[in-house]
């Protein structure tokens, strides 16, 4: 009989981490590695060992604060929950997970990468909240009056708290959104400021092939396919692809998950990085 021991990462676990990591998602290690030095650190993961071998593991994602109608509660986010291929369909990602969220004191949250993985974290008590509007691109001619340029941590952190000071959100902390840049910067990208008309305007932009890849863009009010051109025109590439803060009355889908299930909002949340 094999046996499992669920316990939080160690000294030492470092090398196994990584290679889980590897054989469940394939990113590049260059990804891998940024994560591990710039957030990482013992005991951030549960992970499951079977038979003395690291087969499943969660980390704990300190994000930032959920923002919600002056509220302020620390949010964590549950991050890479991957398990083996040849361990699956055991429960072991379960447990991992309910291992994970009782060590939370705050809200949980987690971004499900395909649409069918919204009913597998449902019964830990996660219910969707955060929703995007997605856009892609149009032909269009004339001319745009703007700007865009590479915008500080620091100082992409505070407008986007001023451009989402009236909607639910989350805050996110510096380290994250220091994790943030050197992933875009390894696709040619970076965090941006887009002076698009006369409005200031934050996007999250990378780089892939001859598309703008920009899981965060946020507009005040006016036009989002102006500024997602003028990133297009300021990075070289054809077209775009985007994440924006859903506006009401107007189409969206769900994104992310939180726990425990809130309260619906008058507005749709945002929370649009994801780190993907």
């Amino acid at each position: 009989m094999s046996s499992e021991e669920i316990r939080p990462s160690r000294v030492g676990d470092e090398a196994a981490l990584k290679s889980l990591w590897k054989t469940v998602f394939c990113d590049e290690d260059e990804y891998i590695d940024s994560f591990f030095e710039l957030l990482y650190s013992p005991g951030m993961a549960r992970v499951c060992v079977t038979d003395g071998k690291i087969v499943s593991a969660a980390y704990i994602l300190r994000l930032g604060e959920l923002v919600t109608g002056g509220d302020l509660r620390p949010c964590s986010e549950i991050y890479a929950l991957g398990t083996l291929p040849e361990c699956r369909r055991r429960g072991i990602g379960r447990r991992v997970l309910s291992a994970a969220m009782r060590d939370i004191p705050g809200p949980t949250l987690v971004v499900p990468a395909e649409k069918e993985l919204f009913d597998y974290y449902a019964p830990s008590g996660f219910a969707p909240y955060f929703k995007v509007s997605e856009l892609t691109s149009a032909d269009r001619d004339g001319d745009l009056e703007g700007s865009v340029t590479f915008a500080t941590v620091r100082g992409y952190a505070a407008l986007r708290e001023e451009l989402l000071h009236d909607t639910p959100h989350i805050d996110l902390g510096i380290p994250v959104l220091t994790f943030q840049e050197r992933l875009c910067q390894m696709y040619g990208g970076g965090l941006c400021y887009v002076v698009s008309g006369r409005e200031r305007c934050a996007a999250i932009v990378e780089k892939h092939e001859n598309v703008a890849v920009i899981p965060e863009l946020i507009v005040p009010s006016g036009n989002r396919r102006d500024a997602a051109e003028l990133i297009c025109r300021a990075f070289g590439v054809q077209s775009y692809s985007l994440r924006a803060p859903a506006r009401p009355g107007e189409a969206s889908r769900d994104f992310a998950m939180l726990s425990p299930a809130p309260l619906s909002d008058a507005s749709p949340a945002w929370f649009g990085p994801a780190f993907d």
